[in-house]
């Protein structure tokens, strides 16, 4: 949904078990200073959580475009923690930030912009995807399924 206000997209993630949520999987964590040079450091941690996986490449595009939204954009945040989770042919990511000014929102890049592609390339790569915001902070996750 192309210029479409983020909160439209929005979705709590299903809970384990449920449709197109692995029942269970295995989990990486890693939290990174929220400092544009960790970006790299945090692709290669994707890349290196989920070598072999054919969904590796498309995860570590959108987490690095995730990490990079909340080094730009979480004002609070200190620390960014991302969350992997693998089971069998499913990836689960989470962007975890103690940011709380504003909420994340999809804006429409054309032509040459450098910024506003970011959530477009989550769109269109996840199965699934969305936001929720808790008072310690916001959670943007994405899914990718086999296939």
């Amino acid at each position: 949904m192309p210029g479409a206000p983020l909160t439209a997209l929005a979705a709590v993630p299903g809970a384990p078990g449920e449709p197109g949520v692995p029942a269970a999987g295995v989990a990486e964590t890693r939290s990174f200073v929220r400092r544009a040079e960790e970006v790299p450091s945090a692709r290669r941690f994707i890349r290196e959580t989920l070598a072999g996986h054919p969904g590796s490449s498309d995860a570590e595009l959108l987490a690095c475009e995730l990490v990079t939204n909340a080094v730009q954009h979480a004002a609070d945040a200190a620390a960014i923690t991302v969350v992997v989770i693998r089971h069998g042919q499913y990836v689960h990511v989470d962007v975890i930030d103690d940011g709380r000014s504003g909420l994340p929102h999809w804006r429409e890049a054309s032509g040459h912009d450098e910024n506003g592609r970011g959530f477009q390339l989550v769109n269109e790569l996840a199965h699934r995807w969305g936001f929720f915001r808790e008072q310690t902070g916001t959670c943007v996750w994405f899914e990718l399924a086999p296939g």
